[in-house]
Formats: structure tokens, C-alpha cells, sequence
């Protein structure tokens, strides 16, 4: 019975096992099962160490394990090597391998929603896993991005993983949050890749009240849960296009179905399963 999961902590907030399990029910694979596996940081080797006993053919990675993950697997995709973070493992013949589809599932819903990005200059926050795969997204992708995190230093060292893992000719540039005011306006897409506004601390936002949003930017919150963050709020409340993280995750868990499974994703399935758990 090939089970996968997802590794994390927390992730009692996760919608992914309705989203698996009905692609799995949806394609007849009878008896594949997508299960949560909550692993503090000190469990994570462990965790990694029983996952082929434990039957599991594969899991997702999340917050706050995608870099930590990676030196305790045998090997990593390309993608997974340049953007520096994992957040899909695949187990074969007792090996792991570690795989990125954030980057793609993050494109894939721009596009979804006609945003073209070539030329234009995004501001990311935050510099963990999932900031180091928008940020290589957009910047392969033509974009002129500024990264902005509470700790700096892992900014600077999002933006030397990324350009020494794919090209150093990529437009990646940080600045620190004392400078988002100067930043913002210029932005044409700002995107936020902390976990800040998260269920289920959903009255906290990323933006500090006193600092303007741009009208004319679209405001896209990886968030998924809730749908509308307190940040979307006052982006809305700016005259901002504003998305949540709901379509990434649709099309990031598809690129992970697809690898475990060798099938092609039932993607409208996927989101039908969860949008009416997301509020």
C-alpha cells in the first residue's frame, strides 16, 4: 500500500491529504494513501531515516524543514540543488530524492492568472525555502527582484544560492526592511513568502501599518489558509490585485502527484477537493 505524507511543523493546518488522497480516489489508485507526519526539528533525521521502512514512497517537505532537509537524502534535482530547498522527496530502491515544485507551481498560477513578469520588479519577503523558489521563478523568468527578510544575512545567502546555482546574470537584489517604504513603490508584484498571517495567528500581517501599499501592485500571499489574509486585507483596502497561495499549492502538489505516481494530475480535482476547507 505506497503511502506519502507530509514532514513539517506544525501541519495540522495542511488541506494536502484532501487534496492527494481525492486525485488518488479520482485516477482509481486504489490503496495510495497521503498522510501528515508533524516532526519538530530535532526529529527530522529520524524522520527521514524510517521513511522506507515505514512504507512511505515519497512525502512533501514544509516550514520548516525544505533546507534542512537536504543533507540527509542521498541526492537532489538540479532544481532542488539551485534553488536550495526541497519541498518533494521521492524514495526509490530505498533511495531519496529530493525535488522542488514550488518554482513551477508558483509560475504556473501567474500564468493561471495572466501575470507576466518579464521586465517587471518584484519585491519578495522573506528568505526561507519557499521564498529561495519564487525568487529563482521570477528571476529566470525576466523579473528585476529585491528580497527583503528579517534576517538579513539569510537574504544575502538566498540570493548567493540562487545566482551561483543557476546564473549569476540573474537581476537578485536585497535591501533591508528599514528600506520597504523607499522599496514598495516601485514594486510591481510583491510577494509574501513568510509565514506571517498563517492559521492560525490570522490578525498578524507581514506589513507594517505605518508603510503604504502600492495601488497598482498585485500582492501575492503564499498563504493559503486563511484565504484572505489580514496582508490581502489591507491590500485590497490599497486598491492592490491581491491572490492567495491557494492555486501554487494546487499546482506544486500536482508536479509532486505526478513524480510519485507516473500519472498526469487530475489538477481540477485537486482544487475542487479543497477549496471549501480553506476560509
Amino acid at each position: 500500500m505506497p503511502k506519502v505524507g507530509l514532514i513539517g511543523w506544525p501541519v495540522e493546518h495542511s488541506v494536502s491529504p484532501a487534496m492527494h488522497n481525492a486525485a488518488f480516489a479520482a485516477l482509481g489508485l486504489n490503496g495510495w494513501h497521503y498522510d501528515l507526519l508533524p516532526t519538530p526539528p530535532d526529529q527530522l533525521t529520524d524522520r527521514l531515516r524510517t521513511l522506507a521502512a515505514d512504507g512511505y514512497i515519497g512525502a512533501n517537505v514544509t516550514i520548516p524543514h525544505k533546507q534542512a532537509v537536504i543533507p540527509l537524502l542521498h541526492s537532489a534535482s538540479l532544481a532542488a540543488r539551485g534553488i536550495g530547498a526541497v519541498n518533494t522527496i521521492l524514495i526509490e530502491d530505498g533511495r531519496s530524492e529530493g525535488h522542488n515544485t514550488d518554482s513551477i507551481g508558483f509560475m504556473l498560477d501567474l500564468a493561471a492568472h495572466h501575470i507576466d513578469v518579464y521586465h517587471k520588479r518584484a519585491l519578495v519577503l522573506g528568505a526561507g525555502g519557499s521564498a529561495h523558489a519564487v525568487v529563482l521563478g521570477l528571476a529566470n523568468r525576466g523579473a528585476a527582484v529585491t528580497v527583503m527578510a528579517r534576517r538579513e544575512g539569510a537574504a544575502w545567502q538566498l540570493r548567493e544560492d540562487v545566482r551561483k546555482g543557476v546564473s549569476h546574470q540573474l537581476q537578485i537584489t536585497v535591501q533591508p526592511l528599514s528600506a520597504l517604504a523607499q522599496v514598495a513603490p516601485t514594486s510591481d508584484l510583491i510577494v509574501n513568502c513568510t509565514p506571517v498571517g498563517m492559521w492560525p495567528h490570522v490578525e498578524d500581517s507581514p506589513w507594517p501599518a505605518e508603510v503604504p501599499i502600492p495601488a497598482g501592485a498585485i500582492c501575492y500571499d503564499l498563504i493559503y489558509r486563511p484565504a484572505q489574509t489580514r496582508w490581502m486585507q489591507q491590500a485590497a483596502a490599497a486598491g492592490a490585485q491581491v491572490i492567495g497561495g491557494l492555486g501554487m499549492l494546487v499546482y506544486q502538489g500536482a508536479s509532486a502527484f505526478e513524480l510519485w505516481t507516473g500519472h498526469e494530475a487530475p489538477v481540477d480535482v485537486m482544487r475542487e477537493a479543497i477549496q471549501g476547507l480553506i476560509l
